[in-house]
């Protein structure tokens, strides 16, 4: 049954959209080129998509949320509470006025999401959401839903190649049910995650992408709607009831499989994919890191 927002909210509007590239110009720091949805019309857009109402006890965990505008719209679309991640230091005055104005509605809290604080955040230590119980991964869990804006870089595509595991192995924030993701990504990011086999985009993270979870695109307002201007996109991302990608069982790497191994990734089918990964699983000198660098800028100049 659906129900409506139970209560009428309010929260100071951001700063001015002109000061963002003064005040956040430290957004291109360290290589993480981080986006964040600037524009409060696009995030109004964004949240309205997640459909609060329907969810009533629906909290929401925000991963590098930046300055905090589509924090502030899921607050105010209905969101029971909005827990922020965030480490970057010119982000943090403007969080903590939404933490404030919401009297707890909103909390941020001051940690890398990169460095897997959900186990933390929801155990325990933070207990960031007091009510939070795990639920069966038949059903989509109705109580939390994970949302944030991926940085255009390999450390975006580490964070992603981290949760599409972690939902995999129902680890992190996962073990308390399947949980939905709503992200914003770079157009090409995304259209590699989505990618079929055959194609020129597909590559390790598109067949883990297809494994773990059904993706679908929510919207696509455009550069002028983002901080950086980058074609960001924002996808829906649903772990699958049942993973197409299990653990590790065999016990060659490459002598017994069943097809000639010298075939290029963006040819593989996701079967093929998955005999591979069971018996490097099994190879005690595989590399522990494998993260392409799946980000394509769009001003790269063609070498």
């Amino acid at each position: 049954m659906m129900r409506s927002r139970p209560l009428f909210r309010s929260l100071s509007p951001l700063i001015s959209t002109d000061l963002w590239p003064t005040i956040y110009k430290g957004s291109r720091a360290k290589g993480q080129i981080r986006v964040s949805v600037m524009s409060e019309d696009s995030a109004n857009l964004a949240a309205a998509a997640m459909k609060f109402e329907a969810h009533p006890t629906r909290s929401v965990l925000e991963i590098f949320p930046g300055p905090g505008q589509l924090t502030r719209s899921m607050y105010l679309a209905g969101a029971k509470k909005v827990v922020t991640v965030e480490s970057g230091d010119i982000y943090q005055s403007s969080l903590k006025k939404l933490e404030d104005e919401s009297k707890g509605g909103i909390t941020n809290y001051n940690l890398s999401p990169l460095a897997d604080p959900f186990e933390d955040l929801l155990g325990p230590k933070f207990n960031a959401i007091p009510d939070l119980k795990m639920q069966e991964w038949d059903s989509i869990q109705s109580d939390v839903m994970l949302v944030g804006a991926i940085p255009n870089s390999t450390l975006g595509e580490r964070c992603l190649h981290d949760l599409l595991t972690a939902s995999i192995e129902r680890m992190g924030i996962f073990q308390y049910g399947r949980v939905e993701m709503y992200m914003f990504l770079f157009k090409d990011a995304a259209k590699r995650l989505m990618a079929p086999p055959g194609t020129p985009a597909r590559n390790r993270i598109s067949v883990l992408a297809e494994a773990a979870a059904e993706m679908t695109q929510i919207m696509r307002p455009g550069p002028t709607h983002f901080h950086l201007p980058y074609d960001y996109e924002l996808l829906r991302i649903v772990p699958h009831k049942d993973p197409k990608l299990n653990g590790p069982g065999a016990d060659i790497l490459l002598g017994r499989l069943s097809f000639d191994h010298s075939i290029k990734i963006k040819h593989m089918t996701l079967e093929q994919l998955h005999e591979v990964a069971v018996k490097f699983e099994q190879w005690p000198l595989r590399p522990t890191v494998l993260y392409d660098d799946m980000i394509l800028h769009e001003n790269k100049k063609k070498r």
